[in-house]
């Protein structure tokens, strides 16, 4: 019955390790998905003075990244550098840091079919904009 129970344990331990290993997985999943790809849509992003803007997306494997907003007729707007992380190894929850410009977030961030798909939140305190990017 002891050598049992050993056992039972060891395979909860086992089972509770490979869960764990199947969120890093998931993570590694996503990253492999964005890299080396051009990721355009809109994210409820204005100008200065009030049109909106789409913005195109690129995100390199060493954590930094670059966004360009453009005019919807296709006008260069800005340009931004990031730098991008999880907000925890188990969510898929995105950090953007722009430096001095501020921290925006991207949450429940999922990649599938040539898209991309979230809730972007400019800073802590905007309400939260669901968004679509487009694989290009």
């Amino acid at each position: 019955m002891k050598t049992f129970i050993r056992q039972l344990r060891l395979w909860a331990a086992v089972l509770l390790l490979a869960g764990f290993t199947s969120c890093e997985d998931d993570n590694y999943d996503l990253e492999h998905e964005l890299f080396g790809r051009t990721w355009v849509g809109d994210i409820g992003m204005n100008a200065e003075f009030g049109e909106r803007l789409y913005s195109e997306f690129h995100f390199d494997p060493d954590g930094f990244g670059e966004e360009y907003q453009y005019y919807w007729n296709g006008d260069f707007y800005q340009r931004y550098r990031f730098q991008w992380y999880w907000e925890s190894p188990y969510s898929n929850n995105m950090v953007l840091d722009y430096g001095s410009l501020g921290v925006s977030y991207m949450d429940d961030v999922y990649v599938g079919r040539g898209r991309m798909t979230g809730v972007f939140y400019l800073d802590d305190y905007s309400e939260g904009f669901p968004f679509v990017l487009e694989m290009w």
